[in-house]
């Protein structure tokens, strides 16, 4: 076979322009795919590490939160997210700004418009006055003045009785509580005893 180099010239030519083609072909990606990839609306709007927010009515403190991770995003989809994927602390105050409670979890999601918190991962919440409630899962509805789970849960009272149950819910100040399916010793105080 007599190949001259204008025959070796169409072949290379040839190759070149087919995989030309099989490249533009191969290409499955849509325009609102491409789009998405190169807007800003995938970023973070503000991050951070070890912050602490403060949340304020009248200029008297109602919480803090803290956290060793933060990143907050907002996209048209999407209402705007505070997430905290190292966990952190909430620190609610009353009304005499004394400490009411706290929230330690591993892993947080604040939902700033709904006014809700998602706790996640060895979530343990202490009251003022003793009581300790820990589940895997817990929210804070700020709105509602709530807090509560539907997993399990278990509670020590502060005289260090231990109730368990398959979900809770209670009131902000920590009082008013309500448990599924509990279980555990309770103890009364008879009040007609001399």
């Amino acid at each position: 076979m007599n190949s001259t180099p204008k025959n070796k010239y169409n072949i290379i030519k040839s190759i070149v322009i087919l995989s030309g083609i099989a490249m533009l072909l191969s290409c499955e990606n849509s325009m609102k795919e491409v789009q998405s990839l190169t807007t800003n609306e995938n970023l973070p709007l503000q991050q951070g590490r070890e912050v602490e927010f403060i949340f304020t009515d009248s200029t008297k403190i109602q919480y803090r939160a803290f956290a060793v991770e933060f990143i907050e995003t907002d996209s048209e989809e999407k209402e705007m997210l505070q997430e905290f994927p190292k966990g952190g602390k909430i620190i609610s105050y009353d009304k005499g700004e004394s400490v009411a409670w706290e929230i330690k979890a591993n892993y947080a999601k604040h939902y700033p418009k709904e006014e809700l918190w998602e706790l996640r991962n060895d979530v343990v919440a202490k009251s003022a006055d003793g009581k300790t409630i820990s589940s895997e899962l817990m929210f804070w509805d700020h709105t509602k003045q709530l807090i509560y789970s539907n997993q399990y849960t278990r509670i020590i009272t502060s005289d260090g009785q231990v109730l368990e149950g398959s979900s809770f819910s209670i009131d902000e100040d920590m009082n008013d509580l309500r448990l599924k399916q509990g279980s555990g010793k309770v103890y009364f105080e008879d009040k007609n005893e001399q």
